[in-house]
């Protein structure tokens, strides 16, 4: 299968000033967003962020409140869906049940008057790696061979965005892993923009290229998922993607491109390019670190960690063995509940729950954040994406 020709016909989609109200609800707050031609997208967040009804607006199957939709040089705000070239594969996959695979992919070409379609059906079942299962029936297929299918059957019309909402949610968690590269693959070989809607952290980083994290109506943070993770700016963004450990502190100092915070009695250092908050003396911070960047040190050995390493002393108050690593929750006065992963390759006998510690890590993996924003959304301390995704279940 080679990559659709999108060069001339196709561009960026590009969001200005778009937003939707129901009565005095505000699901998406009026935003400006560009998906670049030929991406991997993600519109990643919880239940009722809005990052469907900004998919919906797109495809035009939600009328916009304020702003306009382009598709390259074309605006289609008030295109009905079939007029825009966009094709939009959802959770229930919606395939015929009384028409093989083949009929099914070939419906859209078949639906145009098209009658020689052969060529190009076999050629996207290949695509999907689908093409011995032609004549089966859906319910002959697993759940993941249906979902090419869907994949293939909104494929074929060569649109110049796929939208995905959802499309994984019903499969497995081994299934889905293994479609998240599956879909990933496909983007690459056919080339055209992907618009994927997801609340799997996971899913969103395994996949796109650029990740937009909603919150209430609104996009927290833009940018690639490692940028995301490794750089949050805001503690929804911290929390949302993965885990953080979120230490309130006190600027005492800076100097040298690094901010010296006082955490607890102790001093932590920050580089001043990793934090998004304002940092003059004085001023309150909240000091960020993932739980895998952090090693732990029995207190007994804590004379061999190297000088320069952020420090904080507490004590195990559990742990728990995941198999490629052990998680422990260490009491701290900085922090009441810090997570750390640590790797089983040396596994120390004395980290058990009611030794005392040493957490230490390289100040280069800590960012800061803005206290006051994240004492007002009750987010500090340690905390993950788990209660969202439950939300979002």
């Amino acid at each position: 299968m080679t990559r659709m020709n999108t060069t001339d016909s196709s561009g960026d989609v590009r969001l200005v000033g778009i937003g939707k109200t129901y009565g005095s609800f505000t699901a998406v707050h009026p935003l400006d967003l560009t998906v670049p031609q030929g991406s991997f997208f993600a519109l990643l967040g919880a239940s009722g962020c809005g990052k469907t009804t900004t998919l919906r607006m797109i495809a035009g199957l939600e009328e916009p409140t304020s702003g306009s939709v382009h598709l390259g040089e074309q605006e289609v705000t008030r295109l009905p869906p079939y007029k825009r070239p966009v094709n939009t594969v959802f959770q229930s996959y919606a395939l015929f049940p009384h028409l093989d695979i083949f009929e099914n992919v070939a419906f859209g070409l078949r639906r145009r008057g098209i009658r020689s379609v052969k060529k190009q059906v076999e050629e996207m079942l290949d695509l999907v790696q689908l093409g011995e299962q032609a004549r089966k029936k859906p319910h002959q297929l697993s759940g993941g061979q249906q979902q090419r299918v869907a994949v293939a059957r909104a494929l074929i019309n060569h649109p110049k965005v796929l939208l995905l909402d959802e499309p994984l949610g019903a499969l497995d968690l081994k299934l889905r892993r293994q479609m998240q590269l599956e879909l990933k693959r496909i983007q690459t070989e056919v080339g055209i923009t992907f618009i994927h809607v997801t609340h799997d952290q996971e899913e969103a980083m395994t996949m796109a290229d650029t990740v937009a994290v909603m919150d209430a109506g609104r996009v927290e943070q833009l940018g690639p998922p490692t940028e995301l993770y490794e750089n949050p700016r805001t503690t929804f963004v911290a929390n949302f993607l993965g885990t953080s450990n979120l230490i309130e502190a006190e600027v005492d100092t800076r100097g040298g491109g690094d901010i010296v915070l006082d955490a607890g009695g102790g001093k932590l250092v920050l580089p001043e390019a990793r934090c998004s908050a304002s940092a003059r003396t004085g001023d309150k911070v909240l000091v960020g670190i993932r739980p895998e960047k952090i090693s732990l040190t029995h207190v007994d050995d804590a004379g061999e960690i190297p000088e320069g390493r952020n420090r904080v002393t507490g004590t195990i108050a559990d742990a728990s063995f995941i198999g490629v690593s052990t998680q422990y929750v260490v009491d701290s006065a900085v922090c009441p509940e810090f997570a750390v992963y640590v790797q089983n390759v040396e596994r120390d006998g004395r980290l058990v729950p009611g030794a005392d510690v040493v957490l230490h890590w390289s100040p280069a993996h800590t960012f800061g954040l803005d206290a006051a924003q994240s004492l007002l959304a009750g987010t500090t301390g340690s905390a993950g994406v788990e209660s969202v995704e439950e939300e979002a279940a």
